[in-house]
C-alpha cells in the first residue's frame, strides 16, 4: 500500500482544547465510498484515513492522540474525526511535515557566510596592534577605535554606532580581559613564590589553573576573530566564550553537565514527570528545580528541560544553561526544533554570549523549520519582513536591502499549510487590513480567523479588537454592494441575493436569513416615492426619532452627571445612612 504524499492540509479544518482535537477533512462526495473508508492511529501520531486498499491521507500529527478515535461521514463530503490527547496540552499545528531537502525557501550556508562577512568584520591581528601601538607610540584606545573604523569602513566623522560600535567595543573587551588576566595570574604566582602551605596552597594552585585556561580560550578566541567571518567561525567562537565562562566558576575543559539520580523513585519517572515535579518546587526550592530539569535534560535529552535550564542559568548569571542549549542544538544525529529555535529567538533579540544576527539567526530558525517546526516557519517570515534581527545593529538602508515579501509569504503559507493556528490569524489579519499585499476581502480574512479560532483557542483572549475590525469590513463590504439606488423597482435587487454573495454563510444556517432581514430593514424607506410597491414611511415618523435621539441624548448626559457626582455621593452616603437609621427606629 503506498504512502500518499502530504503538502499540506488543504481545505481541512480542526479544532482542540488541551485534552481533544477534531479533525474535518472534506472528500468529493462522487468518489468517496463510506462502507470501505476506514480512519486509524498508529504509533500514537500516525493518523491514517483509508478507502479499501488505498491510502487517502496518512499524516503525523502534532502530538500523540489515543488509538481509539471517533469518525463519521457527514453530508456525505465530510469526514469528521474525534481523538483524545495523551497529553493535555495544546498543539502548535495539526500536523508535523518537515521539509522537503534543498527547499527553494532555505538559504544556503554560502548565502549566510556572504551575510555575515559583511555584517561582523573580523578583527586586525594582535601583532598588527602591537605593531602599530609601538610605532605609533599613541594612546592604545584610540589606535582601537581607528582600528575598528578600518574594518567597518567607517568614516571619521560618522556616528559610531552599530556593528563599528561593536566591534570598537569588542576591541576594547579583548585587550581589557586579557591585562586583567595577565594581572590575576601575576599575583597568585607571587603568592606562591612567598610559600603557601595547606588549603592556602591548594587554592592558589587551582585559581593559576583556572587562569591559564581562560587565558588559552582567550587567546584562541581572539585569533579566530582575526579570520574571514563564517558561520563556523561564530559558533566556535561562542563555543569557546561559553567555556570561558563555565571555567571561571570552576568547570574544566571539555566535560559535560553531570547530574545523578537521588533514588530508584527518580530512575524510573520519566522526562515530563521530572520536569513537572522540578516545576512544582520552583517557587520554594530552586535547587530541587535546578536537579530535576537536569536530570530530564541530561538523561533523556529532554529539549524543554532544557530550554527552562537556560532561562533559569541566565537569571542567575551561570553559563551553564548556554552550554547545553549551544550543545543540544548542534546536535545533527537528533535535530531539536525547539532549542534550534531558541537560539534563532537569542540571535534574534540578542543575549549574553549570542549578539543579534541576522544570518545566524535565519540558520538556526531554518535548522528548526526543516524538521516542520511552525513557529520557527513564522520566525523566518517575521525576520524577511523586518530585513534585520528584532534587536538590531543595521542601519536603515541595510534592513531595506535585505527584506523578502516573497519569503515572508510564503514561509507563512507553509506554516498555514501545516494548520497553523497562528499563521492562519496573521493570514487573517493582513486580509483584513490589506497589508503587505494582501487583499483587503471579507470572505477571506473570516476564513483565516475561523480557522485560527479553532486551532488556537486561546487566540480568543485578545482577538477583541481583529473581529470589531472583521465585522467593519463585512459592514463596509455589505454597503459598497448594495449602494442607495434611484431605480425602478423592476431593476431593484432582491435583498436575499447579494448577501449570499457578500458573506460567509457555509458555518451559520441562520447567517442568510439575519443578514436578509437586517439588510431588508436598511432597504426600507430607500425605493424611490413613484413606486408603487414601496413601502412608505408612517406618519409621524421623523417626530418619532427627534423625540428618541432627544431621549437618548438626555440618557447620556444624566449618566454621565451620575458618573461624575460619584465622590459627592461617597460623601454623602454616611448621612443618608444615618437619617434612613433614625427614621426606621423612630417609626419601630
Amino acid at each position: 500500500m503506498s504512502i500518499p504524499e502530504t503538502t499540506s492540509i488543504g481545505e481541512t479544518q480542526w479544532s482542540q482544547t488541551e485534552d481533544e482535537v477534531e479533525i474535518k477533512i472534506p472528500f468529493d462526495a462522487n468518489t468517496v465510498k463510506p462502507r470501505e473508508l476506514n480512519v486509524e492511529v498508529k504509533d500514537g501520531e500516525v493518523l491514517i484515513v483509508s478507502q479499501g486498499e488505498e491510502r487517502l491521507i496518512q499524516w503525523r500529527l502534532s502530538g500523540s492522540v489515543k488509538e481509539e478515535v471517533e469518525w463519521q461521514l457527514e453530508d456525505t463530503n465530510q469526514l469528521v474525526i474525534g481523538a483524545e490527547k495523551r497529553s493535555s496540552m495544546l498543539w502548535p499545528s495539526l500536523i508535523m511535515l518537515p521539509l522537503k531537502e534543498g527547499d527553494e525557501l532555505l538559504v544556503s550556508t554560502e548565502e549566510l557566510d556572504r551575510m555575515l562577512k559583511s555584517q561582523l568584520p573580523s578583527l586586525p591581528t594582535i601583532a598588527d596592534e602591537k605593531k602599530e601601538a609601538a610605532e605609533e607610540g599613541e594612546d592604545l584606545d584610540r589606535l582601537l577605535d581607528e582600528a575598528a573604523n578600518e574594518v567597518t569602513k567607517k568614516d571619521e566623522n560618522e556616528e559610531e554606532l552599530g556593528y563599528g560600535a561593536y566591534i570598537a567595543a569588542e576591541l576594547k573587551n579583548f585587550k581589557q580581559e586579557a591585562d586583567e588576566i595577565e594581572k590575576a595570574l601575576k599575583d597568585v604566582n607571587e603568592s606562591l613564590e612567598k610559600g603557601l602551605e595547606g588549603e592556602e596552597e591548594t587554592a592558589a594552585l587551582k585559581k593559576k589553573k583556572i587562569l591559564e585556561e581562560m587565558g588559552r580560550l582567550h587567546d584562541e578566541m581572539r585569533e579566530l576573530r582575526t579570520k574571514e567571518g563564517s558561520l563556523a567561525n561564530l559558533i566556535q567562537t561562542t563555543t569557546l566564550d561559553i567555556k570561558k565562562g563555565r571555567v571561571n566558576v570552576g568547570l574544566m575543559g571539555d566535560e559535560g553537565e553531570v547530574e545523578e539520580f537521588q533514588s530508584e523513585e527518580e530512575k524510573a519517572m520519566t522526562a515530563t514527570e521530572l520536569m513537572a515535579r522540578g516545576l512544582q518546587a520552583f517557587e520554594t526550592q530552586l535547587e530541587s528545580t535546578l536537579h530535576f530539569l537536569r536530570l530530564a535534560a541530561i538523561h533523556h535529552n529532554h529539549d524543554t528541560s532544557i530550554v527552562l535550564l537556560y532561562d533559569i542559568y541566565s537569571q542567575i548569571g551561570s553559563p551553564r544553561g548556554a552550554f547545553m542549549l549551544l550543545q543540544r542544538a548542534l546536535d545533527d544525529k537528533n535535530i531539536s526544533a525547539i532549542c534550534n529555535h531558541k537560539l534563532g529567538e537569542l540571535y534574534d533579540s540578542g543575549a549574553r554570549y549570542f549578539i543579534p544576527l541576522f544570518p545566524a539567526a535565519v540558520h538556526f530558525y531554518q535548522r528548526a523549520a526543516k524538521t516542520g517546526h511552525t513557529n520557527a516557519m513564522l520566525s523566518l517570515a517575521q525576520l524577511w519582513l523586518r530585513g534585520s534581527t528584532e534587536t538590531s545593529m543595521l542601519s536603515e538602508d541595510e534592513a531595506e536591502a535585505l527584506k523578502d515579501m516573497r519569503k515572508y509569504h510564503a514561509w507563512l503559507d507553509k506554516a498555514a499549510d501545516r494548520g497553523a493556528g497562528s499563521a492562519l490569524f496573521v493570514k487573517g489579519c493582513m486580509h483584513i487590513r490589506g497589508e503587505h499585499g494582501a487583499v483587503k476581502d471579507y470572505k477571506t480574512a473570516k476564513k483565516y480567523i475561523d480557522g485560527a479560532m479553532g486551532a488556537q483557542p486561546e487566540l480568543m483572549k485578545n482577538a477583541a479588537k481583529i473581529l470589531l475590525l472583521l465585522e467593519q469590513l463585512r459592514a463596509e463590504e455589505e454597503t459598497a454592494s448594495n449602494p442607495p439606488s434611484s431605480v425602478t423597482p423592476s431593476t431593484q435587487p432582491s435583498s436575499a441575493q447579494p448577501v449570499a454573495k457578500s458573506l460567509n454563510v457555509d458555518r451559520d444556517p441562520q447567517a442568510f436569513d439575519k443578514a436578509a432581514k437586517r439588510l431588508g430593514t436598511l432597504t426600507q424607506g430607500m425605493t424611490p416615492a413613484q413606486s408603487t410597491t414601496a413601502q412608505r414611511a408612517k406618519p409621524g415618523s421623523a417626530k418619532r426619532k427627534q423625540f428618541w435621539e432627544r431621549a437618548a441624548v438626555a440618557s447620556v448626559v444624566g449618566y454621565g452627571l451620575y458618573t461624575l457626582a460619584f465622590p459627592i455621593r461617597a460623601l454623602l452616603l454616611p448621612f443618608f445612612y444615618d437619617i434612613v437609621s433614625s427614621f426606621t427606629e423612630s417609626i419601630m
